[in-house]
């Protein structure tokens, strides 16, 4: 079904962000507008691959994007989609899927079950590559996340290699399903990443009362292979309690972008049983928040985290809000004004859907 906007939708996120140059105080105004939603066809095979589970989003140019399934070989192997998206103003014109890219491990051969969590994924023009995230996986204990860069064929070409703490111990780092789902590149030699939960030893998950929970967002040097920063982002607290009050909740970081020298847009999505989605974009500024790279403890220690501020709340829309965990910017339209993109995961759930939603973003 597509869902064209009217002008009951169409509402406007005024904001003051951040000025795109570090040198000026001044800020700029933007407005997100909601230009269309609708929902991809489920249940569909390409090339032997059942779609689904579409966690992430890149714009390659030409009205095309990478896409990467977070399946874990379970469904079909490992894989990437490579998808065309046709747009106007007016709305999403029609969409198709190209071809199915496999993922391949350090001896070029397909992954077997469980062995990653594919996640996000990012397109590197100079190189013509492609970097992706994986959460871990679950064979013989954990497979610690990692940080590949791979060739638009699906073979690995090299490992980024992370900070230590973001691995599985007993009694700290990363939580399960709690690691690498965003990824986002400052220029061709810098990569952003933020743990999606905090890790054991930085504090607790987030609940439903204002707390402390720290996620620690990485700036990397993928040329020199050397951290530059952490610095500590803050989740909210949940919205709503579940029901029934012993049902499932949580809410995380499933993706990061880049904006500027200080400044980068972090989209927390939760989930509540009985509740639903609820999906929001921060815009973070780095610039009066303490480096934590040397603080193995977050909880018990003192650090300033960034400041964040909300500019996009999908729940002001009045439409169904599904698993949102893809965004990136994609071409401008004719008026100069950019796309900006959102996809959502089905998890292979017959009761939910793969959303897009295309939103216009201005500068005033």
């Amino acid at each position: 079904m597509n869902l064209r906007v009217v002008s009951l939708f169409s509402i406007l996120l005024f904001l003051s962000a951040c000025s795109l140059s570090n040198s000026s105080e001044e800020s700029l105004n933007y407005s997100f507008e909601l230009v269309d939603q609708i929902i991809l066809d489920p249940n569909k095979i390409k090339d032997e691959s059942v779609l689904g589970g579409l966690s992430s989003i890149d714009y390659l140019g030409s009205n095309q994007y990478i896409i990467i399934s977070d399946d874990r070989s379970e469904y079909s192997d490992a894989r990437l989609y490579k998808l065309q998206i046709q747009f106007s103003e007016e709305g999403i014109e029609n969409y198709e899927f190209l071809n199915t890219i496999y993922l391949k491990n350090e001896l070029n051969n397909r992954f077997s079950q469980d062995e990653l969590d594919p996640e996000s994924i990012r397109y590197r023009k100079n190189s013509n590559s492609y970097f992706i995230t994986s959460e871990g996986g679950r064979i013989g204990g954990y497979i610690d996340p990692f940080i590949w860069e791979i060739n638009k064929n699906g073979e690995f070409l090299r490992n980024i290699e992370t900070p230590s703490l973001f691995r599985f111990y007993e009694d700290k780092g990363v939580r399960k399903n709690g690691a690498f789902e965003s990824l986002s590149f400052e220029n061709d030699t810098i990569i952003w990443y933020v743990n999606e939960l905090p890790l054991i030893q930085d504090g607790m998950s987030p609940g439903f009362t204002k707390g402390s929970y720290p996620l620690r967002l990485v700036r990397h040097d993928i040329k020199n292979n050397k951290v530059l920063a952490q610095y500590a982002y803050q989740i909210e607290p949940l919205q709503k309690k579940p029901i029934p009050e012993d049902g499932f909740y949580i809410n995380s970081v499933p993706e990061i972008l880049w904006i500027d020298d200080n400044t980068l847009w972090v989209m927390e999505r939760s989930y509540t049983t009985g509740v639903g989605n609820f999906v929001r974009v921060y815009q973070v500024n780095t610039s009066k928040a303490s480096d934590i790279q040397n603080i193995e403890y977050l909880e018990g220690s003192e650090f300033n985290s960034v400041s964040k501020r909300l500019v996009l709340d999908f729940s002001d829309y009045n439409l169904r809000i599904d698993n949102i965990e893809g965004l990136t910017f994609g071409p401008n339209f004719p008026d100069g004004s950019k796309s900006v993109l959102f996809i959502s995961d089905d998890n292979f759930n017959k009761d939910q859907e793969t959303q897009l939603w295309l939103f216009s973003l201005k500068t005033e």
